[in-house]
């Protein structure tokens, strides 16, 4: 189910779709731009391919989620999703679900790009940030290219951070996908900043400290 609790005016905005993952690199960028860019929460999904416990604050009970938040005073628009948690590895099913849930509510808001971010751990790969994406999407992954991305070799992409790009095209939305080579699998600031710098300068953003 996914909960609106605002309606974003968004002209064609992109969406930063952040899922949980390989070093934090996903959770590190989403709270770096909500907290840059004072992005609003607008719309949470809730589904029972998350984990299932709550998680408790001041002693009261709140459900794992995906959330959602709008940034209106940049050019494109923003959307920036971000989840506590995500569906068991094994969970084939979860992660597909949630994916496609989530190019459904880029499709509702006439999202007009999808950048899904996250961490990767591959044997041989050199440090740097690597663009994967769909064939429709070249001039979109050209823009990371020259932002300092590079071109991720033969590989598979597991998880949400592969499949929300390889679904919006699908759905006819241009995506691509930005991933960071890690050296801890549970926290990479690292990693997540290399990211961060090349997803903002593709964007024609500039970085600034996180409050």
């Amino acid at each position: 189910m996914v909960r609106f609790v605002a309606q974003p005016r968004l002209r064609a905005p992109y969406m930063i779709a952040c899922p949980p993952g390989i070093g934090g690199v996903g959770e590190s960028v989403a709270r770096y731009l909500i907290q840059m860019l004072d992005a609003e929460l607008f719309a949470e999904l809730i589904s029972p391919r998350l984990p299932d416990y709550v998680t408790v604050r001041d002693g009261i009970c709140y459900l794992p989620t995906y959330s959602f938040y709008a940034v209106g005073d940049v050019e494109p628009g923003l959307i920036v999703v971000t989840g506590e948690a995500g569906p068991r590895q094994d969970d084939i099913v979860g992660h597909y679900e949630l994916s496609e849930e989530v190019v459904k509510v880029a499709r509702r808001l006439g999202v007009g790009a999808i950048i899904s971010v996250g961490g990767v751990a591959m044997s041989g790969l050199p440090e740097g940030v690597f663009v994967a994406y769909p064939p429709r999407a070249e001039g979109l992954a050209r823009r990371f290219l020259e932002a300092g991305a590079k071109l991720m070799p033969k590989t598979r992409i597991v998880g949400a951070a592969g499949l929300i790009p390889a679904m919006a095209a699908e759905a006819n939305i241009d995506s691509v996908c930005l991933l960071s080579t890690v050296s801890s699998l549970v926290s990479d600031r690292d990693a997540s900043l290399r990211l961060l710098k090349v997803l903002l300068k593709g964007l024609g953003l500039s970085l600034r400290p996180a409050s």
